[in-house]
């Protein structure tokens, strides 16, 4: 006699039975596994923390680590319209009386005027020199003056000209200009025919007029005249550039230059915030809180312990710089006892204004200087392939074997489920077949002569 349902032979509710047994070994596996899952999330999520935090450390050191943001300058042309300046590192705080007689031009020549700018021009050659370097360019029969312009322009070997097509009142014609400005730029044309004399009769005597005279510029510095073939002047006064605008000989600019303190004095605060907010940060992913008797996610790792550890060695060495040392605390910058930096306003401001070169040094000295040491430090770990990378890769691994733990885990409670609802089918249907023979037995015993029930 087969079964249709669990428990008819013994009464009892076998699915919930076994799927208590089950329970009884799948639900403590299973919060393991949760809680090894939390915990890997919650290590990628520090990581991922720890790495952000980094990235803007480095952004702020970044901008120490050039002499060139260390030294800046602030520069003041008044309302100044015919130049603006810029100043390096090594430009000296002063003031410049500056004029601008004229401005530099690149010179322009213009070819004869044809009709229709499709229509073929000659055979041949057209010779261009620009200071002192030549190029040549071989003209088709077919060639219009679009086409020529384009293989002017598209000359592998061409040494500073330009070639439009301009269409004006007059007709159509070929411009070619210098890309660079100044009497030294001037462009020499020649077109030789191998056939006919269109080239010649376009480009060459007469048929070539000068649109643009070549010019240098001449500017005046404290009464000192200057002649530049660029509008570009960048050794009128060391380490300022100067763009010309306009020219006006009888108008007078006034150039101040000074240090800016200001400036740098930022780039160094924002450094000592992004430092302490790291420490900050370091802190509070490796902590363990003894009241709530819980630990961070990297409470213990070694990772961020080592650099935690460089970190705060790095902040306390002396650099060397011409022969003499200087340290952060020389100039203002202090720990205190959490570890976390202190500026001191007043030395940090008389530093800037007095040790300049030294503070340079200090930040900015290759491979020693302490912002290059620190943006080393944090590529270590922020690179690709770098320790968090390498972190990251642990963790995806530990999420894989966690995952075929499941996996295997599950098949093995289905298993269970399965061998367990077998074992008690059968005790059922052992159950269900004793209590038939059972009730068989009774009645035959009830049967029997002299039976009570037969009385």
């Amino acid at each position: 006699m087969s079964l249709t349902a669990t428990g008819i032979g013994s009464g009892l509710d076998i699915s919930t039975i076994v799927q208590v047994l089950v329970d009884s070994e799948k639900i403590p596996k299973e919060a393991l596994f949760n809680r090894t899952e939390d915990q890997i999330n919650a290590k990628v999520s520090a990581i991922g923390t720890l790495k952000s935090e980094i990235s803007k450390f480095q952004d702020a050191i970044e901008k120490l680590q050039s002499g060139e943001l260390l030294s800046q300058r602030k520069v003041s042309t008044g309302d100044s319209q015919f130049f603006t300046a810029t100043a390096g590192k090594l430009a000296q705080s002063g003031s410049y009386s500056i004029s601008v007689e004229r401005l530099a031009q690149a010179h322009k020549v213009g070819g004869a005027y044809a009709a229709d700018p499709k229509a073929a021009i000659g055979e041949g050659s057209l010779d261009f020199t620009v200071n002192g370097n030549s190029f040549s360019v071989d003209i088709d029969a077919a060639d219009d003056m679009y086409a020529i312009a384009s293989k002017v322009n598209s000359a592998s070997d061409n040494s500073g000209v330009v070639a439009t097509v301009v269409k004006t009142d007059l007709g159509n014609r070929i411009v070619f200009g210098s890309e660079e400005t100044g009497v030294a730029n001037q462009i020499s044309v020649t077109a030789t025919d191998t056939s006919g004399t269109g080239l010649s009769d376009m480009f060459n005597g007469a048929s070539l007029s000068t649109l643009v005279n070549p010019q240098d510029s001449i500017i005046y510095v404290d009464g000192q005249k200057l002649t530049s073939s660029s509008n570009t002047v960048d050794d009128a006064i060391a380490g300022v550039t100067l763009e010309l605008t306009d020219a006006d000989i009888n108008s007078t600019s006034t150039l101040k230059i000074e240090q800016d303190t200001d400036a740098v004095k930022d780039n160094i605060q924002e450094f000592v915030d992004s430092y302490n907010n790291l420490i900050s940060s370091i802190e509070k992913l490796s902590s363990y809180d003894v009241d709530s008797e819980k630990a961070a996610a990297l409470q213990g790792d070694s990772m961020i312990r080592s650099l935690e550890s460089q970190l705060r060695k790095m902040v306390s060495e002396r650099v060397t710089v011409d022969g003499g040392e200087i340290a952060l605390y020389d100039i203002g910058i202090s720990t205190d006892r959490y570890g976390k930096l202190n500026v001191d306003s007043t030395k940090l401001e008389e530093s800037l204004t007095n040790n300049m070169a030294m503070i340079e040094g200090l930040f900015s000295t290759p491979d020693t200087g302490l912002a290059n040491r620190f943006d080393s430090l944090a590529d270590n770990y922020v690179k690709t392939g770098g320790l968090i990378d390498s972190r990251n890769n642990s963790y995806t691994e530990e999420t894989k074997r966690l995952t075929l733990q499941r996996e295997a885990f599950s098949l093995k409670m289905e298993q269970l489920e399965s061998r367990l609802l077998k074992q008690f089918n059968t005790m059922d249907l052992i159950v269900a077949q004793l209590n038939q023979q059972s009730a068989g037995l009774v009645e035959r015993l009830n049967s029997l002569p002299g039976s009570i029930s037969n009385k």
